[in-house]
């Protein structure tokens, strides 16, 4: 199954000549809702409140964890507006499967249980109040399984209706073992790679070279040169030229003039 990613070109150049792709930490997410649908039930003899378990549910699960959203659209107009750098950016077209993102044994979500659950009222009271033992294990090793997903399920998986037109699909990863803080260390650990963009941690999740399957040119790339400077002209057509080298669908993005919906046709940069 092929998955999507929106970004922007400076960050798809870094995810297609890394071949890696970044985990975030809920906190850093744009939704400031992230994390609070669990809807636990009071209990009398409990001296946890349903308001205690969840924000302690949300610290713990949000620095432990690392979420990648993907989507199942690649030619979402507000998509592009919103995270492809206003249809300057890129799309990339992932396999999952090749990814290493649908393996039940190495994600406490993976791909093919993660479609977001959007509704217009979140859950309530109908969830039992977790334990102290049970809170205090969250970040120590959940494995995917039917008894843990309804708590991950409610950690990371319900948002507003708001944020329907995104059709996301997560992945989420244990990073609680990584020899690196939330707020220090960078650095290397095996298949994952720590980096700092704009002062926020981005864990980096190395995935095999073919797993990248499509790459999807905003309609105005060309115009994030002469607005962003970040390189010239014929640096860019370069760059596009050694990705159409790959073995992979090189696209790009137009808008049709007889309906709402974008386009997407076979790049002048693919060599065959």
């Amino acid at each position: 199954m092929i998955l999507y990613k929106y970004m922007s070109f400076q960050a798809a150049r870094s995810v297609i000549e890394n071949s890696s792709l970044g985990f975030s930490c809920l906190e850093d997410l744009n939704d400031p809702f992230e994390c609070t649908s669990f809807g636990f039930e009071e209990s009398d003899g409990s001296i946890i409140t349903a308001n205690i378990a969840t924000n302690a549910c949300k610290n713990r699960f949000s620095r432990n964890y690392g979420v990648l959203s993907l989507t199942r659209q690649p030619l979402n107009s507000l998509m592009w507006a919103h995270y492809g750098d206003e249809h300057q950016g890129v799309v990339i077209g992932i396999d999952v499967d090749l990814a290493n993102l649908s393996d039940e044994s190495a994600a406490i979500i993976p791909s093919q249980y993660g479609e977001v659950i959007y509704s217009a009222t979140k859950p309530h009271n109908n969830l039992p109040i977790i334990s102290e033992n049970e809170l205090m294990s969250i970040g120590n090793g959940i494995k995917f399984n039917s008894d843990a997903f309804n708590l991950v399920k409610r950690a990371f998986l319900y948002k507003s209706i708001e944020w329907g037109y995104e059709e996301e699909v997560r992945v989420v990863k244990d990073i609680s073992k990584l020899p690196f803080g939330y707020h220090v260390g960078e650095g290397r650990c095996n298949e994952w790679n720590k980096i700092t963009v704009a002062g926020r941690p981005l864990y980096c999740f190395d995935i095999p070279t073919d797993a990248i399957k499509e790459v999807y040119l905003g309609r105005h790339i060309y115009k994030n040169v002469s607005k962003k400077k970040h390189l010239s002209g014929d640096e860019l057509k370069e760059i596009l030229l050694s990705w159409g080298r790959r073995d992979l669908k090189l696209l790009q993005c137009g808008a049709d003039i007889n309906s709402w919906a974008l386009t997407a046709n076979p790049s002048i940069n693919q060599q065959s």
